[in-house]
């Protein structure tokens, strides 16, 4: 594991980007999907932080005690940092040296409102 953080999410979803992209998730609607990417910039739904906090956990390639759901697997062109964490920064953890071509696999524990994710760097 390379990192892991708990967090009420107050805006009940969590982002992976780079750092240097252009990708543009403001337009994500979490009530017709649960998950949205653009081009390096990635937003998904879980469990809000007025509910239940949300471990997030960050591994490179391999993971241990693989949670059940898988809610999206793309690809991200990384020339800057890779950051993982909540929109407004509260926690963040940022990855400089992940850079190149990456897939980015997110398993979360439950398909609506997760509380448990895992972010999978290949």
């Amino acid at each position: 594991m390379l990192g892991a953080f708990e967090i009420a999410a107050a805006h009940g979803c969590l982002v992976v980007r780079d750092s240097e992209s252009g990708g543009d998730i403001s337009g994500w609607d979490p009530a017709s999907q649960a998950w949205f990417v653009d081009r390096g910039s990635a937003i998904f739904a879980v469990q809000h932080g007025s509910d239940e906090m949300v471990r997030c956990e960050v591994w490179r390639d391999g993971v241990e005690d693989e949670l059940p759901h898988e809610l999206f697997t793309a690809d991200f062109e990384i020339s800057g940092a890779l950051r993982v964490g909540d929109p407004e920064e509260v926690a963040t953890l940022v990855l400089p040296w992940v850079r190149g071509r990456r897939a980015v696999r997110v398993l979360v524990n439950d398909e609506d409102w997760p509380t448990r994710v895992q972010v999978v760097v290949t």
